[in-house]
């Protein structure tokens, strides 16, 4: 067990649930709010990427997340991977062993001296935490353990096959930190095609205890004068000011078919009862098997809502709550993806017979086809070409109210636009983005085929219920 100042398991139980409190009072840390903001996210969600500006206390805060997990949890254990020994050894695990040292509190167990290693068997006799560097061969067979944390430093440095070892691991809690050094990878794909599957962090400089007044609070966190230098050297508009200081991902990717902001400020956005006009639609992208799914948007006007996502649902089942949904949105239209299984949708659709008086009667059933020429033929090769690059605008013209949808925003936003043969813009063929990290982009496409321009095209197919 613990030493008898930190002994029963209330204090364990209090110092999982509140890594600020085992911050401030256990390690006497000098932490600020984006640092306290990550170990709260590690708390709360199985996947954490942190990304930001030099020299914002990444590491100090990695350090000592990896202390606060190993002694709020029984058998325990924390895997730390870094592109370099001195990465991993000389900088997260000092900060660890600084933090261990200087604690009020004595927290038991051994850190050894030299080595990237953490033993705590009085909390289990497994309980362990151990650093590795990936220019260096490990093994990490033996280390799979129900309580297990991951921490990945320099994740934008670190090549996706030391990344995919760790994850098969299954651990309990993945945290990945770094700079936006990269337009590759585990790292930087946490933050576009797959900033669904991981809370995303932030750190500009301006987050930072220096800037906020005070003067120079932190020794060796970056400074205004630091700042001012790199803005005078760079730029503020440079990717290396907007990557080292500001923290970001320089300007998102320069050929994605809209930026991460624009997306934002539509899900931020709330427009009034006046721009909910025009017919009422509803707009499906359908899938049966596997990972992907069946996703319907609901859009009226310029605000639109995602009113139904499924897996494994069967044609039949899609076709019927589609109908019931065009009861209760008072759809004039349904737009449904017609390429594959989604055809059976439709045919399912026509087959309806409505009578005279019933609500769904002379609702349009549109039978879209994204390899179909598009309406504007001199500028885009297809129709889902045309529909994306339709939304986009809006988006950028800031038209649009969508809800909240880390899936959307991370398919719109990384996703490729790319210049055809023939000179005609054409969207990244669905197999090269799953190559490069994206899964199916089934919220984007059910959005995008709502957002098309005019009437259908002239070779849809067009059911009246």
């Amino acid at each position: 067990m613990l030493t008898s100042k930190t002994a029963d398991e209330v204090a364990v139980d209090l110092w999982a649930s509140d890594p600020a409190h085992f911050m401030r009072e256990v390690l006497h840390t000098n932490t600020y709010a984006k640092q306290i903001e990550i170990a709260e996210a590690v708390r709360d969600h199985a996947q954490t990427a942190v990304v930001g500006c030099n020299s914002s206390g990444k590491d100090y805060m990695a350090g000592r997340i990896m202390l606060w997990w190993q002694n709020s949890r029984w058998d325990a254990k924390t895997v730390v991977i870094g592109p370099t020994l001195r990465q991993v050894r000389d900088i997260l695990w000092n900060e660890a062993r600084a933090a261990l040292q200087a604690s009020p509190v004595a927290l038991g167990g051994q850190m050894t001296p030299v080595d990237s290693r953490y033993d705590h068997p009085e909390l289990g006799p497994l309980h362990r935490a151990i650093g590795f560097a990936t220019d260096n061969p490990y093994n990490l067979t033996g280390w799979h353990a129900p309580n297990l944390l991951v921490i990945i430093t320099e994740a934008h440095n670190v090549d996706q096959r030391h990344v995919d070892a760790v994850k098969f691991l299954q651990p309990k809690r993945l945290l990945l930190t770094g700079n936006p050094f990269t337009d590759v990878g585990e790292f930087f794909e946490a933050f576009y095609t797959k900033s669904d599957l991981y809370h995303g962090i932030h750190i500009s400089a301006y987050d930072t205890p220096n800037l906020q007044g005070r003067g120079e609070v932190v020794p060796g966190m970056v400074t205004e004068a630091v700042i001012e230098q790199r803005r005078a050297d760079w730029g503020e508009e440079s990717a290396l000011y907007q990557a080292s200081i500001l923290g970001k991902f320089p300007d998102d990717m320069e050929d994605a078919v809209v930026s991460r902001r624009y997306v934002q400020a539509a899900f931020d956005r709330v427009l009034d009862k006046a721009s909910q006009s025009g017919r009422r639609k509803l707009s499906c992208d359908v899938a049966r098997y596997g990972d992907d799914s069946t996703v319907v948007y609901f859009h009226h006007g310029k605000v639109s809502r995602m009113v139904h996502k499924a897996y494994g649902h069967d044609t039949m089942r899609t076709a019927g709550k589609l109908v019931s949904l065009a009861a209760e949105y008072e759809a004039n239209d349904i737009i449904i993806d017609d390429v594959g299984v989604g055809g059976g949708v439709t045919d399912r659709l026509g087959e309806i017979k409505r009578e005279p008086g019933d609500k769904l009667r002379g609702v349009r059933v549109v039978a879209f086809n994204g390899g179909a020429s598009p309406r504007d033929e001199d500028d885009f090769v297809n129709a889902i070409t045309e529909a994306w690059l339709t939304a986009a605008r809006e988006f950028r013209d800031g038209d649009l109210d969508v809800d909240d949808n880390r899936a959307l925003m991370s398919q719109l936003t990384s996703r490729k636009k790319i210049i055809s043969s023939s000179g005609k813009l054409q969207l990244e063929p669905k197999k090269d983005y799953k190559k490069r990290g994206g899964r199916s982009p089934d919220e984007a496409d059910a959005f995008c085929m709502g957002r098309a321009p005019g009437p259908p095209t002239p070779r849809a197919r067009v059911v009246d219920l």
